[in-house]
């Protein structure tokens, strides 16, 4: 388990651009979105980072059920670092509450769940886990395949 005090958090009032910079500087795929009193909000992960990098007309159509036809490339579109740094000027307009991974994506539970039943959890979403108490809603930590394998064996 990596426990609060070493997995980095995000608070929900953060801006997307503090979220980049915390992503980027840590090497992190996630963050666990926590406020003061240390209450799970859910996940700010890099591929909604990368979502909000792209232009939105890019975006319908992906993930949904809707009929409308994505786009199958963007070759078409040859953007500079320069472009991608007006891009994250505009994201620090932009809140981590409003861009948070979708819930049902990710698994949370409880600190005392079955080391097999976290096994299963980090197999089928293909994830961490996110640990939260139960009662209070507070974040306790995440699980990863790594330290389950570890735990195991």
């Amino acid at each position: 388990m990596v426990s609060p005090d070493l997995q980095k958090t995000i608070h929900p009032d953060a801006s997307v651009a503090e979220a980049l910079a915390i992503l980027k500087e840590r090497r992190s795929r996630f963050l666990p979105v926590v406020d003061e009193t240390g209450k799970y909000h859910g996940v700010f992960s890099a591929p909604t980072m990368l979502k909000l990098l792209l232009p939105k007309a890019a975006t319908i159509g992906l993930n949904t059920d809707s009929m409308r036809v994505s786009l199958d490339h963007l070759s078409f579109m040859n953007l500079d670092k320069d472009h991608f740094s007006q891009q994250v000027e505009m994201l620090k307009q932009e809140k981590v509450s409003d861009n948070m991974s979708d819930p049902s994506n990710i698994p949370v539970t409880a600190p005392d769940t079955p080391i097999m039943e976290g096994i299963f959890l980090v197999y089928k979403y293909k994830r961490h886990v996110m640990l939260v108490e139960p009662n209070s809603q507070r974040f306790v930590g995440t699980v990863s395949a790594n330290s389950l394998i570890d735990k195991v064996f």
